[in-house]
């Protein structure tokens, strides 16, 4: 994807070298004599991958057959079929491709940003805020955060706004700061990198398109977040010690905290 290109490329820099002048005796001269040389100061951004964004483990896996929509004795509702098609179009990123969008590489979320620094071709480091995902381990919540957005369009220090945004992983950002207290200072920054994106549409007209696609044979699926059974405590939320002579001891089970329920991640397939 251009936008992955942009922003995670191994070595990129915003402007060519600035200098700055010096005074320095020269080599021989005169005493009370001396030269005016340059000494090269680094302005230079260099971003690359620290850790990828990581994908959910899928646990589960199901079917959804388009055929048995809305008969007796099937899950196939089209109330189902209208949750996970909005799902499924929160995961699309709209694109140049063919098919009109992709699948998103990354988690994709809302983010409240304000700009701190113009670190060159529309890239952006901000203090930003977005919502934990449903598992802390694909991505835990920022709250005035640092972070580093790559904007579909030019911005400037200072800007604020919400964008629907992907998470591309953890960059390491070398810098030169341009804001207080941090002016001047040569930084190495290990931080959340965001790309502005736009989904597909969740309209009538966009999942009648889906299921026209499913029924002409394309491999559709997405991965939702669904309530299973905690096999630990087998749903009673707590498990049972033996003890000598007495009843057995109740112990809660911290693996569901107490809810008997676990939120694993289902990965859905439509076929006709």
């Amino acid at each position: 994807m251009r936008l992955l290109l942009v922003l995670l490329a191994t070595a990129l820099s915003t402007s060519a070298q600035t200098s700055a002048f010096g005074v320095k005796a020269a080599p021989g001269a005169p005493k009370g004599v001396t030269n005016v040389v340059e000494e090269e100061v680094d302005n230079s951004v260099v971003i690359s991958t620290f850790r990828e964004a990581p994908s959910p483990a899928t646990k589960l896996s199901r079917t959804f057959q388009l055929s048995k929509l809305n008969k007796v004795g099937f899950t196939e509702t089209t109330k189902e079929l209208q949750r996970l098609f909005a799902a499924f179009a929160a995961q699309r990123i709209v694109d140049g491709s063919p098919a009109g969008s992709s699948k998103a590489t990354g988690h994709v979320t809302a983010v409240n940003y304000a700009l701190l620094q113009d670190l060159g071709d529309n890239r952006f480091l901000a203090k930003a805020a977005w919502p934990a995902a449903d598992s802390n381990e694909i991505l835990a919540a920022g709250v005035d955060t640092m972070a580093i957005l790559l904007l579909d369009k030019p911005a400037k220090v200072g800007d604020t706004g919400k964008l629907t945004s992907m998470h591309v992983g953890t960059v390491s950002l070398l810098f030169t700061a341009n804001y207080s207290p941090l002016v001047g200072k040569r930084l190495t920054l290990r931080r959340e990198a965001f790309i502005e994106c736009a989904t597909l549409e969740d309209s009538p007209a966009a999942l009648q398109k889906f299921v026209e696609s499913v029924n002409a044979g394309e491999e559709l699926s997405v991965l939702t977040y669904e309530q299973a059974t905690c096999k630990k405590c087998t749903g009673l939320g707590f498990t049972r010690e033996p003890q000598k002579g007495q009843l057995d001891k109740r112990i809660d089970c911290v693996d569901c905290a107490k809810t008997g329920k676990l939120s694993v991640a289902c990965e859905t397939k439509f076929v006709p």
